[in-house]
């Protein structure tokens, strides 16, 4: 009967590695030689018996003590390939059979390499799979891997001699693409030269013109492609092409006589149709009416559909929402595209959420008289339904008549700033409002 040896503690993988062994080897010290008929991993799925046992570092047949097997575990952690792990170790001195029992990394973020313009991303995968063997794209969020691929990258830099480290990043933001990004930093490699193809709405000039923060930077492709979507589209989005893409940028290096080191990018502009709006279909609206919306969103029918206009309406019709006391309302566009009559509908489904009402109304910085005052000209009465442009208005008309009327009265107010504090109230669906006076800076 096999009797466990005193477990050790993997330190860096912070782990129990349990080691089962024979009652004569469990009396001899941890540091006798142990040959190693036979080494199995139990819990491989994506992970080659080979790929593992070479990231071991031990072979079979050879003579290792229990901390050579220690920092073999190490090993194994450490390449990225395995979320958990535990070995045991059965049979006796001359004949010992060594399992290591493992969870492989399972999933990841989709890896994208940023600025390596020396390589293809066939080429950079290919590096990377001589430290991650199973690396199919993918970095697990736990464990080494994402070390593993970055030490990979800055093996090839060092076979290539070139200069920079490399860095990575996990993006996982709302909104955004989740993925790890690795770049190179310092690579000196700046953009000297930009190119458009297939633009008729602008001339390259006027685009070129645009983007000017593309030449202020050490080139990153990540960087390139986002400025171009925030920057650029628009511009195009505004006329009425609404499906208008760019592709992402060509990097192509320069003569030393143009710019050392530095790159010339060019993008495929594919500007699609102009499109005209045809209506909007509105959903999920209760409090306000189709033609209510209609009229907030501002948009007529034939006209160009300008995507900066629309939505800019949107935000008026979420303002309208928020008139009626529906301070956390949305709207979800979506866009149905009739390529035929080169027209484009705009299915709207509005989430009104929970309508809220007037609370508290507070008045600070004034002296009593002056804040009673003021209190009396406020309209929006506790507990009717909130208006949420009421308190800019009250701001910008009936403060600026209180304090004329003030001054001719003889009574001047001093000059103070006023801001809003505006504090919904999500389970008493009240709003509370406190305005604040301040004194004016000195100049």
């Amino acid at each position: 009967m096999n009797a466990p040896r005193p477990r050790r503690t993997h330190a860096l993988a912070l782990l129990f590695l349990v080691i089962a062994a024979p009652a004569a080897l469990a009396q001899a010290p941890a540091a006798q030689a142990l040959k190693l008929s036979k080494i199995e991993f139990a819990g491989l799925d994506r992970v080659k018996y080979e790929d593992a046992l070479a990231k071991s570092g031990l072979a079979v047949g050879q003579t290792a003590d229990v901390d050579a097997i220690d920092a073999a575990a190490s090993r194994l952690m450490e390449s990225g390939l395995f979320k958990n792990l535990s070995y045991q170790i059965k049979g006796t001195a001359d004949n010992a059979t060594l399992t290591f029992n493992v969870v492989e990394l399972q999933g990841g973020l989709p890896v994208v390499f940023d600025n390596f313009v020396w390589f293809t991303d066939e080429q950079l995968t290919e590096a990377v799979r001589k430290r991650v063997p199973n690396f199919a794209g993918l970095a697990p969020e736990s464990g080494g891997a994402s070390e593993q691929i970055k030490r990979a990258l800055e093996d090839l830099l060092r076979e290539n001699k070139l200069q920079g480290t490399v860095e990575y990043m996990s993006q996982v933001e709302p909104g955004k693409k989740p993925e790890v990004i690795f770049s190179v930093k310092g690579s000196g490699l700046r953009v000297c030269k930009l190119s458009f193809s297939g633009s008729r709405a602008f001339t390259e000039e006027a685009l070129v013109q645009k983007s000017g923060a593309l030449f202020s930077e050490d080139y990153s492709r990540m960087f390139a492609s986002a400025f171009v979507e925030s920057n650029l589209l628009p511009l195009y989005h505004e006329r009425g092409y609404l499906r208008a893409a760019f592709s992402p940028p060509r990097v192509k290096p320069l003569k030393a006589e143009d710019c050392d080191p530095g790159l010339g990018l060019n993008f495929d502009v594919d500007e699609g149709a102009v499109y005209v709006w045809d209506k909007a279909e509105w959903g999920g609206n209760q409090s306000l009416t189709a033609q209510e919306l209609d009229a907030a969103l501002g948009m007529r029918q034939r006209e160009v559909a300008n995507a900066v206009k629309i939505e800019k309406g949107l935000g008026l019709v979420r303002r309208a929402y928020g008139r009626k006391g529906f301070l956390s309302a949305r709207v979800r566009p979506a866009a149905a595209f009739d390529d035929e009559g080169r027209r484009v509908t705009y299915r709207l489904q509005v989430e009104e959420g929970p309508q809220y009402r007037m609370g508290d109304l507070r008045i600070e910085g004034l002296a009593e008289a002056e804040a009673n005052n003021l209190r009396g000209r406020w309209r929006l009465l506790h507990g009717e339904v909130y208006d949420e442009g009421y308190v800019g208005e009250f701001l910008k008309k009936t403060h600026a008549e209180f304090v004329n009327e003030m001054n001719k009265q003889g009574r001047p107010v001093p000059k103070r700033n006023a801001t809003a504090n505006i504090r919904p109230d999500r389970e008493k669906l009240t709003v509370d409002v406190t305005i604040e006076f301040k004194p004016e800076a000195a100049q």
